[in-house]
């Protein structure tokens, strides 16, 4: 099989000749790997760790700094702060684990009319080049190539602050709207274009909106479904549209909502963090494996960070033995590997689901 054909098995519930596998980690991690396996500075780990997932999405006409959170950023200000194409702002942030970027400006936050939303500047779908989105995924070919959207939830409260937002949703609900609608506007239209673009070169589209916390929503199952589930049924219809499989990803603990979500039409679920509550991922194979494919599962907030070689490997070879059955799982750590987690432990993870040594 191919690594599409692989992933498009697993999808469909039908057996891959092996689990089909993805990776993502920390800049750090990745130069750590390289040094452990003993590989030049530029090779590709994707390849290495036979990773069947591919990418594309559209390039930004301008930007005022690679350094970014997730949309480019348009300005940065005398003070160090990084303002993307939302108007968010974000700052490094050195740990002892390694660099991140974390929000530090919410344009919208405190007292807010429904013109301050109106006149607010959001991302513009024209502020990106989609002119290589095909080439890109067909370079891919051999790859199940994903587009990818942010979500509603997150933009929304990114802007307004999580305070601002909630409140406004128990509230003055017409305000939260007003908001929520012109970022969901703007999100379509970009996937829109992406997806148009590129065609049946691309084989799944990503919604990535997180709207869970370890231990549940961050919100009641009810005001989701009042104000996000229509959200999520909207971006769910347009990738259905141009014949792409549905992805959502969403952190934390979104059980109180997954039948929902399938009765959307949702067909893979990533991360799938096990320890988040009611995530354990045999449990929901046991219960949602007839509809759902699960992305991720490997556990990294404990078991890969802190767990000894053995262990990483008696577990995962735990997890594919059931997770594996009849398709349905695609196979990695339960979110990007953090510089925390030893390389020999993301090696174990990987010989185990190839089936092979990489050392």
């Amino acid at each position: 099989m191919t690594s599409r054909e692989r992933v498009i098995a697993a999808i469909d519930h039908r057996q891959p000749d092996r689990v089909p596998v993805d990776f993502s980690a920390h800049p750090q991690t990745v130069r750590r790997l390289r040094e452990y396996l003993g590989l030049s500075d530029d090779a590709d780990l994707t390849e290495v760790f036979g990773v069947d997932m591919g990418g594309t999405g559209p390039v930004i006409k301008w930007q005022a700094s690679p350094v970014c959170y997730a949309d480019p950023t348009r300005e940065v200000t005398a003070d160090g702060l990084f303002i993307d194409l939302w108007g968010v702002g974000f700052r490094r942030a050195q740990t002892p684990t390694g660099e991140y970027i974390d929000i530090a400006h919410h344009p919208l936050a405190g007292p807010c009319t429904l013109a301050d939303i109106e006149s607010h500047t959001y991302m513009d779908p024209d502020d990106w080049d989609y002119s290589r989105v095909r080439a890109v995924a067909e370079a891919q070919a051999d790859k199940a190539v994903m587009a990818h959207s942010r979500g509603t939830f997150e933009i929304s409260w990114f802007i307004r602050g999580m305070d601002g937002l909630m409140l406004d949703l128990a509230l003055e609900p017409a305000r939260a709207q007003a908001l929520m609608d012109r970022v969901q506007e703007r999100l379509l239209e970009r996937l829109r274009r992406v997806l148009e673009a590129g065609g049946d070169a691309i084989v799944l589209a990503e919604y990535n909106d997180d709207v869970g916390s370890q231990n549940g929503l961050l919100m009641s199952p009810e005001m989701w479904r009042q104000y996000f589930r229509p959200r999520v049924a909207e971006v769910f219809d347009l990738v259905r549209r141009y014949r792409c499989r549905v992805r959502y990803h969403c952190c934390g603990s979104l059980r109180a909502i997954i039948p929902d979500l399938i009765e959307l039409g949702l067909e893979i679920l990533n991360p799938v963090q096990p320890l988040a509550q009611g995530m354990d991922p045999v449990e929901l194979k046991r219960e949602f494996g007839r509809d759902l494919t699960f992305h991720g599962g490997i556990d990294m907030q404990d078991l890969l960070p802190h767990a000894t070689v053995q262990g990483v490997r008696d577990h995962t070879a735990r997890l594919l033995e059931v997770m594996n059955q009849d398709g349905g799982w695609i196979a990695c750590a339960s979110h990007s590997l953090q510089p925390d987690t030893p390389p020999e432990n993301i090696v174990a993870m990987y010989e185990v689901l190839l089936g092979q040594s990489l050392t």
